[in-house]
C-alpha cells in the first residue's frame, strides 16, 4: 500500500503545472459545444458600433479604425505572445504557452483593458509576462484603454441578446455566465482569424 502512494504522489507532482483560467474553466462546466460557442463568438466579434471588435480591429481581424489595435491574423505580433516569451516560450511548451494566452485574453476581453491592467498582472503572478521582449513600438506594461472588450455599450447589448436567446433555447445562465460564455466565445472565434503565416500560425 506504502509503495502505490508513493507512485501516486510522484505522479501527481510530475504533471505539468499550468496557470488557471477561471474563466475558461468556468465556461467548460457550462456543457456548450465548440459549434456553439463559434457561434456565439461570431455574433459577439461581428457586431456593429463603436469600441467593439468589429470596429476595433476590422472585418476578418484586419483594417480596423482603431489606431494600433493588433491585426488578428498575426497572433505573434501580438502584445500577449511576445510577453508571454514569444517563439522560444512556444516552442518550449506549447500548451502551457497557449493555456497562459487563453486566461490573458479571455480575461481581457472579459473586463477590457482597464480593469485588465490594474487587476491581471497582479493578481495573476504565476504568469510571467515580459515587457522588454514586445517590439510593438509602445512597450508599456500596459493594454491600451480603447480595448474595451465586452464593457462598451454595443457590446454588453449584444450580450444580453444572447443571453436572452439562449434562455429561450433553454440554457439560462447569469449575468456572470453569459459574460463568461461571451469572452471564451470571442476569443475561440478570434482564433479562427490566424492566417497561417509566418506571422501567424500560432492557433491552426
Amino acid at each position: 500500500m506504502r509503495w502505490l502512494l508513493v507512485v501516486a504522489c510522484v505522479s501527481l507532482f510530475a504533471l505539468p503545472a499550468y496557470a488557471a483560467d477561471p474563466i475558461g474553466e468556468a465556461v467548460e462546466k457550462l456543457g456548450l459545444s465548440k459549434e456553439q460557442l463559434l457561434k456565439l463568438g461570431d455574433a459577439i466579434y461581428n457586431t456593429e458600433g463603436e469600441n467593439t471588435c468589429l470596429k476595433c480591429h476590422g472585418k476578418g481581424g484586419k483594417d480596423g479604425d482603431q489606431a494600433g489595435a493588433a491585426d488578428l491574423r498575426h497572433p505573434r505580433t501580438w502584445r500577449a505572445f511576445q510577453a508571454l516569451g514569444g517563439d522560444a516560450a512556444f516552442k518550449a511548451d506549447k500548451a502551457k504557452f497557449l493555456k497562459d494566452m487563453d486566461a490573458i485574453m479571455h480575461d481581457l476581453i472579459r473586463n477590457g483593458a482597464t480593469q485588465w491592467n490594474l487587476k491581471f498582472p497582479k493578481e495573476r503572478k504565476e504568469i510571467t509576462l515580459d515587457w522588454a521582449k514586445v517590439t510593438i513600438p509602445d512597450k508599456a506594461d500596459k493594454y491600451n484603454q480603447m480595448m474595451k472588450g465586452l464593457t462598451s455599450d454595443p457590446m454588453a447589448k449584444k450580450v444580453k441578446e444572447l443571453q436572452e436567446q439562449l434562455e429561450k433555447d433553454g440554457k439560462k445562465l447569469t449575468p456572470q455566465q453569459i459574460r463568461d460564455v461571451a469572452a471564451v466565445a470571442d476569443f475561440l472565434y478570434v482564433k479562427t482569424l490566424d492566417d497561417g503565416s509566418d506571422q501567424g500560425g500560432v492557433f491552426k
